[in-house]
């Protein structure tokens, strides 16, 4: 095929009449504006592929190479193709609103400057490209579908729901216009011209003709089209649209200095794919609409953000359209599931405040301005567009899929050094497996939430504390587990109050923050997991080993002794393998491969190269027990270990040399060279299996699947879930869930916490 024939016959499908493409295909590009084979492309769109600039008009080259593999599939002038459903029937109709979707969906994350995190999108851009061009591909396809019967989606797609006709007439036109070239796009939104091409942009703000709720709930992707359509109309192609917005201003809009706060503020939630704070944008609405001071503390503020009228009418508007957007953002957490009817007309009700405010605001202005403007209206509300399998006619099958018992989710900044995150680990361990359970990473408005560091912004579900040290008070979340009453905590101390304590020393919890090992390997001995020396670390171990992140007194006054009395014996030294000690071994003998698994893994290693670890715990501490005497037993070596004594709750006395029983440092030194000097002596502590065989010691590990279960109780993982699960339906008053009563009653506690 020629090009320009090529072009004509793929801008038809779309278009529907070849006289209107003739131009564009004899200028070298067809409706999309997509560089032909063999035409020069132009340097600007060369320009737009770098990173920060990546546009999915310049996907055009590839994608037409894609149609002409699927071209079977389209319709000729010659005759027609079998496609599954028939043109115009209610199925195909829905085959297009899921097309559409998928076209939305792929194009943001193309274009997303971060992930939920924060962290930058560091995806693989060019899975990415493909992914973009196989739904524009196939959008295309089932648009082509429909024509064939000779039949426009105007007339058989526009369903009769109330503002559902609208959405649907959107939703096509605005993917015609992401196919048109970007010039042409503009010209268009300049004219806003009543067209068959041009956008119906008085209808999106005409609150009479359909409210912003109706169309969220009709499933067509009205906002996240016109999310995407922004990415496309930005002025620096190379540069990400959240930097032009965060550093734009307008002073005609007459914003205020808390105003322009607000809108850095969602700006930078918004390019990185986050809630924010619903205090937050709950106190900027209490100050900006009109209401008597003695209500706002009361529950008659919801009158007010519902139907007050703006302080200053004529000051920054497009403040308060966002406001509204991010508001029910916060309230509904992107809509991941069905929430309940209340939270859901409460939702409903605010989307329905932010488009009469855009009207205020924007409604005169045009669309080009809203859409190029410095406000992320669009990229909140693209968030509330729930996801297909939340209506029950979005499947091909009209089965919908049941909503999940409960979310549970984590932070991916839980990630530590070497990138493992410990988080998922953890909730894939208690609750991977039960019915109706689903995990997703970085929903923090979730069901239950796992955390040891990373407090979720909009929570009001079951909080979940894994200890990584002595008590809550360490992390500075002692206050408000007291005082929260859904909340959970795994660790030595409680922090009393409220919450539902698990006394499980980090010793145990610290297998999720491993790769190469599970709880299990504790219950045999050293020799029984190793057939020999070579194989367990390899040659000859050396003494003794003193791996510590802070040199405590207690810590570098043992280390000194026994190094003394080791060299004075002539059995060897004692390696210093961090900044504590004296620091004469080399940066490789310290860290050869420093987090190149995780650091525990990493400890291990390191301690596998030694008879004896030195692992002292930072102080004396009820049930005070880390990760640094398993360190030890997985590696191999003998703990001399000096801690809490707890530790022999959990294992074997048998299999470590405790210090706390010596009257002193010199003479514990003395033993552990004694231990060194008689083989047999030496290995009937290998012999030992660490942890002790108790139903008790078996249960501080059972939260792991790969752990021996306690023979007269349940497992600890069984109390987590069951724990957690009975509190998320509970409601914490019998009547709502958790997360429903999230706005009004436990949002206060998480002021002034990062």
């Amino acid at each position: 095929l020629k090009p320009v024939s090529v072009c004509a016959r793929f801008c038809s499908v779309v278009h529907g009449t070849r006289r209107r493409c003739s131009s564009t295909c004899q200028g070298g590009t067809h409706g999309r504006g997509m560089p032909l084979a063999g035409a020069a492309m132009p340097r600007a769109a060369a320009g737009r592929a770098v990173r920060g600039g990546l546009s999915v008009l310049a996907l055009r080259l590839p994608l037409l190479l894609l149609l002409l593999l699927l071209w079977p599939a389209l319709p000729s002038e010659g005759g027609a193709v079998t496609i599954s459903s028939p043109p115009g029937s209610h199925g195909h109709c829905q085959a297009i609103r899921i097309a559409l979707r998928r076209v939305a969906s792929t194009g943001l994350t193309f274009f997303s400057d971060g992930t939920p995190t924060g962290a930058a999108n560091n995806g693989d851009r060019a899975e990415q490209r493909v992914l973009c061009q196989q739904a524009f591909a196939n959008a295309s396809r089932e648009l082509a579908h429909l024509q064939q019967g000779g039949l426009d989606f105007k007339d058989v797609c526009l369903p009769d729901r109330p503002g559902g006709k609208i959405a649907a007439q959107m939703s096509h036109e605005l993917f015609m216009l992401l196919i048109q070239p970007k010039s042409h796009v503009r010209e268009l939104l300049a004219r806003e011209e009543e067209t068959g091409e041009a956008f119906a942009f008085k209808e999106l703000l005409d609150v009479e003709r359909a409210t912003w709720s109706q169309m969220l709930h009709s499933g067509w992707p009205v906002f996240p089209l016109l999310a995407l359509l922004e990415f496309e109309l930005r002025t620096k192609t190379d540069e990400s649209l959240t930097l032009q917005r965060l550093y734009a201003t307008d002073e005609a809009e007459n914003c205020s200095e808390e105003q322009e706060n607000f809108h850095q503020v969602s700006v930078l939630y918004a390019g990185e794919g986050r809630t924010m704070r619903l205090m937050d944008v709950l106190d900027f609405l209490r100050e900006a609409l009109q209401a008597d001071p003695a209500e706002l503390g009361s529950p008659r503020r919801l009158l007010t953000m519902l139907y007050g009228d703006a302080e200053d009418p004529d000051r920054c508007l497009g403040s308060l359209a966002v406001a509204f957007a991010a508001a029910a953002d916060a309230v509904q957490c992107h809509w991941h599931r069905p929430r309940s009817q209340m939270t859901r007309e409460f939702a409903s009700a605010v989307v329905d405040r932010a488009q009469r405010m855009a009207q205020a605001a924007f409604g005169a202005l045009g669309a080009r301005f809203l859409l190029e403007s410095r406000w992320p209206l669009f990229t909140y509300l693209a968030r509330l567009e729930p996801p297909f399998p939340a209506l029950p006619d979005y499947n091909r099958q009209g089965v919908a899929a049941p909503p999940p018992l409960a979310v549970v989710s984590w932070s991916s900044r839980e990630a530590e050094l070497g990138g493992l995150n410990w988080a998922a680990r953890f909730a894939d361990e208690v609750f991977g497996g039960l019915p109706g359970v689903s995990l997703r990473e970085d929903v923090e408005c979730a069901d239950i939430y796992v955390f040891r560091s990373k407090l979720p912004i909009n929570f009001g579900g079951v909080l979940l504390f894994v200890d990584g040290e002595r008590s809550p008070d360490d992390a500075g979340y002692q206050e408000l587990l007291a005082g929260y009453p859904a909340s959970m905590v795994v660790g030595p101390m409680s922090p009393g109050g409220l919450a539902v304590h698990f006394p499980v020393p980090y010793a145990s919890t610290s297998f999720a923050s491993r790769l190469e090992s599970v709880p299990g390997a504790l219950a045999l001995p050293y020799r029984a997991r190793a057939e020999n020396e070579a194989a367990a670390g390899g040659g000859e171990r050396r003494f003794a080993a003193y791996l510590a992140y802070r040199c405590w007194e207690h810590r570098e006054l043992f280390y000194y002794e026994l190094d003394r009395q080791a060299r004075a014996s002539g059995v060897g030294s004692v390696d210093a393998l961090s900044r504590c000690g004296n620091n004469s071994i080399s940066e490789d003998q310290r860290r050869p491969a420093r987090y190149s698994k995780t650091y525990l893994d990493d400890a291990a290693e390191l301690f596998s190269g030694y008879r004896f670890a030195m692992v002292f715990e930072n102080r004396l501490s009820p049930r005070y027990v880390t990760e640094k005497i398993v360190n030890a037993f997985l590696s191999g070596a003998v703990p001399i270990y000096w801690g809490s004594p707890y530790v022999l709750r959990l294992f074997n006395p048998r299999a470590f040399i405790h210090v706390n029983a010596f009257t002193d440092f010199e003479a514990a030194a003395r033993y552990v060279v004694q231990v060194a000097q008689d083989p047999q002596a030496y290995e009937a502590y290998l012999s030992e299996a660490p942890l002790r065989n108790t139903s008790d010691a078996r249960w501080h590990f059972s939260w792991h699947r790969q752990s021996l279960s306690p023979s007269d109780t349940a497992t600890l993982r069984d109390g987590l879930a069951s724990i957690a699960l009975e509190k998320h339906r509970a409601g914490l008053g019998g009547q709502l869930q958790a997360v429903e009563r999230r706005l009004w009653d436990y949002m206060p506690l998480f002021q002034g916490l990062n």
